[in-house]
């Protein structure tokens, strides 16, 4: 897994839950390291096991857990980046979601060694969804999941997002938009927010 992931993983852990459980989780894991870099490469097993041991000390299921990581990459203002480029997808969320098969191409040319996992959108048509997975990695559909629903309130979209993957079938996410404008969305504007003087007198 790219460490890039992980250490958004550690971003999520330390702000929504403070630095003290991220520094016992690198303790438990007891890997000989003392942290990871955001542009190398670890082991999926090592990561797995950062995310069960986070969650059992947190009490809570996994896929609740990978569920608020997704949420917290499109909400909390530390992840604006990521929140950019999903929101590079269309000016609605419809536009978006016919958009997320390029997603993964668009990540890489941020980060050329990033690789997320492939998807495919079926259109069901009457504003049903279904976001299929291929090989995915352990936990990302969970993710994809939380991003799902985190960018429907970014848009003001009203979206019924389900987990539909199950032992033996390939993963998946249902969805269902019920209304577009439902609720005013977030302010967005696709460069980063100027610094400086040009800021204080936008």
């Amino acid at each position: 897994m790219h460490g890039m992931i992980i250490r958004s993983f550690e971003g999520f852990l330390r702000n929504t839950y403070g630095p003290q459980l991220w520094d016992a989780l690198i303790c438990g894991l007891d890997a000989g390291i003392d942290g990871f870099e955001p542009m190398f490469h670890y082991d999926d097993v090592l990561a797995a096991r950062l995310v069960t041991a986070a969650a059992r000390r947190l009490g809570k299921p996994r896929g609740a857990l990978l569920e608020d990581f997704g949420t917290y990459l499109v909400a909390h203002p530390a992840s604006e980046r990521v929140r950019r480029l999903l929101r590079f997808g269309g000016v609605n969320y419809e536009d978006f979601l016919l958009s997320l098969e390029d997603l993964a191409g668009r990540a890489r040319l941020a980060v050329p060694d990033l690789d997320l996992p492939e998807l495919e959108l079926t259109d069901c048509g009457a504003g049903e969804y279904r976001v299929s997975f291929t090989r995915p990695p352990p936990g990302a559909p969970q993710v994809f999941l939380g991003l799902l629903r985190a960018v429907a309130d970014d848009y003001g979209a009203l979206v019924i997002a389900d987990y539909t993957g199950a032992p033996g079938a390939r993963a998946g996410i249902s969805l269902r938009l019920l209304k577009a404008d439902f609720a005013e969305g977030k302010g967005f504007r696709l460069a980063a927010r100027a610094t400086g003087r040009a800021e204080r007198t936008a």
